[in-house]
């Protein structure tokens, strides 16, 4: 696919018993978002099961991949447009690792600008990278922590980071979503029953019937546990920077994203743009992200 790819697509949910068939289906919602390879991370409360591939989410999955986790309530999934790194099945996402203080998987939706100084850095000091993109980064940045605790770990690890990101990690008994400062990239929450959802989009909790409930704020990181839902909070950044892009090309109309509804944004878009008048007969919307726009044009 030619044009922008600056995004992938993050699911996450907790405290669900069909928790990978949940994901399963929030990927589909979000194939949009990357094409590439897609993978599904579940926790059975001890320890995380990952399947990923290279495709489209029904390439990639099928029913009887989710039998050995179906137990798991939390599960993360993640959609990919290659960004930094190959496009080849060693930077498929999400990543799992096990380290000092057990396992953890991240997914990742963004560019992180510093991640080449970073991982450089690491690597004189004796780091060994299997991927090669920015995502590994952060998780190694996770592992070499002086912190106690893993959302803390995390927090450090992000902390360092310059960019535009949306994260989702899971751990065997934590789902911790995390925003930049900046607010370049869209993530909401939602709740399904009793469970906490959390996707880059949407659209993602309106396949399976969920509540959006909102944004994930700039700089947000909220942990989710079976107690309660905490959140830590970034350095705060000079400014916003929403992408714009998400609203004329990357999301799905249907979709909330910076608490507005796509569909309506592009055609206040075409309105605005047809202020500036042109001697033609006919609108034509190119591509097909351009239809609503190009409805408000016409009107």
């Amino acid at each position: 696919m030619a044009g922008p790819r600056e995004y992938c697509g993050v699911f996450g949910i907790f405290g669900d018993n069909c928790a990978a068939d949940r994901a399963y289906f929030g990927l589909y919602a979000l194939q949009h978002r990357g094409q590439e390879s897609a993978g599904i991370v579940t926790s059975d409360g001890k320890a995380l099961h990952v399947r990923r591939g290279m495709g489209l989410v029904p390439q990639v999955f099928s029913p009887g991949d989710f039998e050995s986790t179906r137990v798991g309530s939390a599960a993360i999934g993640h959609n990919r447009y290659s960004t930094t790194g190959t496009s080849d099945i060693v930077n498929a996402q999400p990543i799992v690792v096990q380290f000092k203080s057990g396992w953890i998987a991240a997914a990742h939706n963004g560019n992180l600008t510093n991640a080449a100084e970073l991982r450089r850095m690491m690597e004189e000091d004796g780091s060994i990278f299997h991927a090669t993109s920015d995502t590994a980064v952060v998780v190694h940045l996770i592992a070499r922590s002086k912190e106690k605790r893993i959302e803390d770990m995390v927090f450090d690890a992000l902390s360092q980071y310059e960019g535009a990101f949306s994260f989702v990690f899971l751990t065997p008994t934590q789902l911790i979503a995390a925003r930049d400062p900046r607010g370049v990239r869209p993530l909401c929450l939602g709740k399904l029953d009793g469970a906490a959802v959390v996707a880059s989009e949407s659209c993602a909790l309106d396949i399976m019937k969920a509540e959006y409930v909102r944004d994930i704020e700039p700089g947000e990181v909220l942990v989710i546990d079976k107690d309660a839902q905490r959140s830590l909070r970034l350095p705060e950044a000079p400014r916003l920077a929403k992408c714009i892009f998400e609203f004329i090309y990357f999301s799905r109309p249907d979709s909330v994203i910076f608490g507005e509804n796509v569909d309506k944004i592009r055609r206040r878009l075409g309105h605005l743009l047809a202020e500036a008048p042109a001697d033609a007969d006919i609108v034509i919307a190119v591509p097909d992200s351009a239809n609503t726009a190009a409805l408000g044009y016409a009107e």
